[in-house]
């Protein structure tokens, strides 16, 4: 009786313990099926690296919006006519230039930011990563990082383009990764970015997207988007090649528009439920800029403390990459954005969920 009880005892045992790590295991490989693991983006704005009090990267304070320099700049503005006062600042905003305006513009001053060190070199102007990485390029938070409207979590455009994400299908870009074999580590992988056609799966509070949602692949508007690139994962970390272009959607208040990056790449930290990371590259500049004032508009903008016209001027002083070939001024600036994505199954053509 002893000796039974004891085998039934062990056996127990073992089936206990294999309860209790094969689900994570066995939950990894159901999510990657024929080497193949797909991702959506739910999250996407600009990488801002913030303290608590600002003053390691804004020790002079926040810049003025349209209403503070409209402000200062017609005192007596009841005595003067529209055409002179709002639409010469609006003309200025839609029609800008890299003339001063008059006001000091406050730049980021901090050593450290979030991002990726995108021509390989390490020189005098570039950021620290926080984990101490020299030679990281986002110019991009050089020119945001004291403005109010881009700090989170209160800044208006932290706030509406995040919840643009999630909300508007026009935004709904994804990545599948095939010829997988690890997702710890996998000399080469193939990755496609595709933009899909349905509204995120997300928990009862229609705010938390949760993993294992379905997307259709929009080849309709979204064909011109697709595109395939190389990489590699490295403990956990997906790491691309450069895509040469790459176009954005991006849509908030309803209204759409892109972003062009040159260069892109991604790094991502991957599990089977979620990628969390940067995109980094080099940003349009005018692209970049008409995004944003098509988007907000003079009144959006000043609930965040943004100046267009002051931003405009800062990003073209700031562009450091692809020199226009007429008058050889820079075109496109250094960025990085903070992404994070949720474990999606792709629906292709020729296949049907669940497969």
């Amino acid at each position: 009786m002893g000796t039974c009880h004891a085998g039934r005892l062990t056996f127990r045992v073992v089936l206990l313990s294999g309860l209790l790590i094969n689900p994570a295991v066995q939950a990894e490989e159901s999510r990657i099926r024929n080497r193949t693991i797909s991702y959506v983006m739910t999250d996407l704005f600009w990488s801002v690296y913030q303290t608590e009090d600002a003053q390691a990267e804004c020790p002079k304070g926040f810049n003025d919006g349209p209403r503070e320099q409209f402000q200062k700049l017609f005192p007596d503005h009841e005595s003067l006519s529209v055409e002179e006062t709002q639409l010469a600042q609006e003309i200025q905003t839609w029609h800008p230039n890299t003339e001063p305006d008059g006001f000091d513009f406050l730049e980021v001053e901090g050593e450290l930011s979030w991002g990726l060190n995108l021509d390989g070199k390490v020189s005098a102007n570039d950021f620290t990563h926080p984990d101490g990485t020299p030679g990281i390029d986002n110019e991009v938070y050089r020119a945001v990082g004291c403005i109010i409207g881009f700090r989170g979590p209160d800044g208006v455009e932290y706030i509406f383009q995040n919840k643009a994400i999630l909300d508007e299908v026009y935004n709904r870009m994804m990545i599948e990764l095939t010829e997988v074999d690890s997702l710890e580590n996998d000399d080469s992988v193939v990755i496609n970015l595709y933009r899909g056609m349905d509204r995120l799966l997300t928990d009862a509070t229609g705010q938390k997207v949760m993993a294992g949602g379905t997307q259709r692949i929009d080849y309709r508007w979204g064909e011109s988007l697709i595109q395939q690139f190389a990489g590699q994962i490295v403990d956990g970390v997906l790491i691309t090649e450069p895509i040469a272009e790459m176009i954005m959607p991006w849509q908030n208040l309803s209204v759409p528009s892109i972003h062009v990056f040159r260069d892109a790449r991604f790094q991502l930290d991957l599990s089977s439920e979620q990628a969390s990371g940067v995109l980094a590259g080099y940003a349009d500049v005018d692209t970049w800029y008409y995004q944003l004032i098509r988007n907000d508009s003079t009144h959006h903008l000043s609930n965040g403390q943004i100046s267009g016209i002051s931003l405009y001027k800062a990003l073209r002083r700031f562009a450091e990459a692809y020199p226009d070939p007429f008058t050889g001024e820079n075109t496109a600036i250094s960025t990085s954005l903070d992404l994070k994505m949720a474990q999606v199954y792709i629906v292709h053509p020729d296949s049907r969920a669940g497969e």
